[in-house]
């Protein structure tokens, strides 16, 4: 048995399940704990059976115990004390770089986030009806802004701050994404289209209306499903490094949508992962562009 450790937010969790589905297309026995990370914060935001068209296979409580060798049972507390602790863990290396080993795997708990195309794209067709956005129980203004993007040239900009202004965080993701990079990647769609729209897409509604000026449309008033939704519907995509952002543009089903990302995703890793199957373009954090796809 293979058991998935769900955690984080909506873009992190549909990582973790897409591995789920690409192990099970491998034929392996494959279960998601959706409870202990949960549980560690002390919220429940396990919503994917909610936001889509799917479900997936829970672990039991006795499976996760015998993976992670954390019965309680007397027994096992004095083995463990005597002996040391019996798992089978599998911790990825690196979130964002592909570790084709974790395919070989037949029993054994599963850790990581698992944030590259590499690990699903022989079930993108399945994953992309997973996957499915249902805009009828969408609110009326997530609706406004669908048939306001189908008329134009939209291009989804995504900015992210909320955690990632932390100090602890700023070692792993500060100084990537700079208002260099973004307006560099404005520029880019701009010189090809003058006509461009830009919809921008943040957790920080009251600095995003700072940033928009006239320049773009804010987007207000929408959940984060929503939102993730909306820009799908973008026929250009501006990347935060984020696993939100990641697939905001990796729903969009046009073969020749054009999108930009950063130039690193982590401070801490060169992973290149992550941009497979997906990337247009690279812009570092002083405005450069430093790749792109041809």
């Amino acid at each position: 048995m293979l058991m998935l450790q769900m955690g984080g937010g909506l873009g992190n969790q549909m990582f973790q399940y897409a591995l789920y589905r690409a192990l099970q297309e491998k034929g392996k026995e494959v279960c998601i704990d959706d409870t202990t990370m949960f549980e560690k914060i002390g919220r429940h935001d396990n919503r994917l059976e909610d936001i889509f068209p799917l479900t997936y296979c829970r672990a039991s409580k006795s499976e996760y115990n015998r993976l992670t060798d954390s019965s309680l049972a007397p027994w096992d507390r004095v083995r463990r004390k005597l002996f040391g602790r019996r798992e089978l863990l599998h911790k990825e290396k690196d979130a964002i770089t592909f570790e084709e080993k974790v395919f070989g795997e037949t029993d054994c708990y599963l850790i990581g986030y698992w944030q590259s195309g590499r690990y699903f794209d022989q079930i993108e067709d399945k994953l992309r009806q997973d996957f499915c956005f249902d805009f009828g129980r969408f609110s009326n203004k997530a609706n406004s802004y669908l048939t306001q993007i189908k008329q134009s040239p939209a291009v989804s900009l995504h900015v992210r701050r909320g955690d990632y202004l932390e100090e602890k965080f700023a070692p792993l993701y500060g100084g990537i994404c700079t208002e260099a990079y973004y307006r560099s990647a404005i520029d880019y769609f701009r010189q090809k289209n003058a006509d461009t729209v830009f919809y921008l897409f943040t957790d920080d509604k009251e600095w995003g209306r700072g940033f928009a000026g006239t320049e773009m449309i804010l987007v207000e008033g929408t959940t984060a499903e929503e939102d993730m939704a909306l820009m799908s519907r973008c026929k250009g995509h501006i990347l935060a490094n984020s696993s939100f952002s990641f697939w905001g543009a990796w729903l969009d089903p046009a073969p020749d949508k054009e999108v930009v990302m950063p130039a690193k995703w982590l401070n801490a890793s060169e992973g290149q992962d992550i941009y497979y199957g997906l990337c247009s373009l690279k812009i570092d954090a002083e405005g450069s562009i430093v790749w792109e796809r041809k």
